[in-house]
């Protein structure tokens, strides 16, 4: 009579092969199949959450520039500009001399003109006192001002304390420069132009501000506390000068930079030592563990979890991982770009002496430049005050798709308050 091999732990013992249940038994193979599934459950999470931080692998650029806090906040700084219409004066002259100046230069675009919106955010939810400390300084940057669309309309001649023209200036050169396309020349002037006028006032503050830009509500009061804060870390940095805070940066160059491989390489490698040894002195010291964590259980710990969670972790992004805390924080380095400057007025002497008209640089490039050969501290706010909704560049066709991309995902995690006023 014939006997049925017996099968112990899995192994036949007529021909010593392995079955699938001595496979699935052992130790190594559990933890594999087990952390294959935790794994999986951790990229679906990320796909999820991480859709917007532009410095994750799963950035999904199709949902993540959606405007959810700034299409409330458009519909908003619309009315305000709609109300703006029934004025029939210009507003109260401002305190002499004004807490901030703030200087937007605008010229005209292809399509929409966002100028409105910017200042209509800007304005809008300010109390009377409030409004009453700020000097609003509009440059119309063209040497024909009716070739713009907004010279016409009746909050141009309502809203602002002053619009600025060019009839102080080198007018020929200026329509050169317009005749020619050198934009980048004409930029830095307008700039340089307005932030001297601002100056003039003796405002204690100067923003400086692109005309396609949003206000968060409640900017200004926001502003002057961050700024307040950044006074108070440069007085303990004796011999120190700051040159501007920044309203707005863009969060997609905030991710892990190349030459800064080595210390993440370091740090990795930290925690894969510090992780695998720690799994091996817990084996030593209970014997329940000896079987479970043997070498080869080790082996595929060591040699392939921990790794793959090191590669998910720096693959979920930095901004995800480490994001900037709410306050002021230096920002010396990826710091892009100019939509919006709060300048303190002892720096703004030094800066104009500075400045060339000649060089072939943006706003921020020359500002950056200066600021690095001058050794300034820059800050940032955050979460930022400012949003980019520019969709078309004042620079011309070959920016578009630049100006397109250049946002910050933070600040459309703002959120309206029942008090009016947006908290986040």
């Amino acid at each position: 009579m014939r006997t049925r091999p017996s099968i112990l732990l899995g192994r036949d013992e007529s021909d010593g092969r392995f079955s699938f249940r001595y496979l699935t038994s052992r130790p190594p193979v559990k933890i594999l199949a087990g952390f294959s599934i935790f794994y999986l459950l951790l990229i679906q999470y990320y796909s999820h959450a991480n859709y917007r931080d532009p410095t994750s692998y799963f950035f999904d650029p199709t949902h993540a520039y959606e405007r959810m806090y700034s299409a409330d906040r458009i519909r908003e700084a619309d009315a305000f500009i709609r109300s703006a219409e029934l004025l029939t004066s210009g507003p109260t002259p401002s305190q002499q001399p004004p807490v901030m100046c703030i200087g937007v230069a605008t010229v005209t675009r292809r399509g929409e003109q966002y100028v409105r919106r910017t200042i209509g955010s800007l304005l809008d939810g300010l109390t009377h006192e409030e409004r009453h400390s700020i000097y609003l300084d509009i440059l119309i940057g063209h040497t024909n001002r009716s070739t713009h669309p907004i010279s016409g309309e009746k909050w141009v001649g309502t809203l602002p304390n002053k619009v600025l023209t060019y009839e102080e200036t080198d007018f020929s050169r200026i329509k050169e420069w317009e005749a020619g396309g050198w934009y980048r020349n004409k930029t830095i002037f307008d700039y340089t132009y307005l932030l001297n006028d601002c100056y003039a006032t003796g405002a204690k503050y100067i923003a400086m501000l692109e005309d396609d830009t949003l206000a968060v509500e409640g900017w200004y009061p926001r502003a002057l506390e961050a700024l307040r804060n950044v006074e108070a870390k440069m007085a303990r940095r004796i011999g120190k000068k700051w040159v501007f805070m920044r309203l707005f940066y863009a969060e997609d160059l905030f991710g892990w930079n190349s030459e800064n491989w080595p210390t993440y390489l370091f740090w990795s490698f930290v925690t894969w030592a510090i992780t695998s040894g720690s799994l091996i002195f817990a084996r030593n010291r209970s014997r329940s563990l000896q079987n479970f964590l043997s070498n080869e259980s080790m082996l595929a710990i060591s040699g392939l979890c921990i790794p793959a969670l090191v590669a998910l972790f720096f693959a979920s992004g930095r901004n995800s991982i480490w994001p900037l805390a709410p306050g002021v924080h230096e920002m010396n380095k990826n710091g892009c770009c100019s939509q919006g400057y709060i300048y303190p007025r002892e720096i703004v002497a030094p800066l104009l002496e500075r400045t060339d008209l000649v060089t072939d640089w943006l706003v921020d490039m020359m500002v950056e430049k200066i600021s690095d050969q001058e050794g300034w501290i820059r800050w940032a706010r955050a979460p930022a005050l400012l949003q980019h909704i520019g969709t078309t560049s004042s620079k011309g066709y070959g920016f578009d798709n630049t100006a397109g991309h250049l946002w910050n995902f933070g600040f459309e995690l703002y959120q309206k308050s029942h008090l009016g006023r947006s908290h986040q």
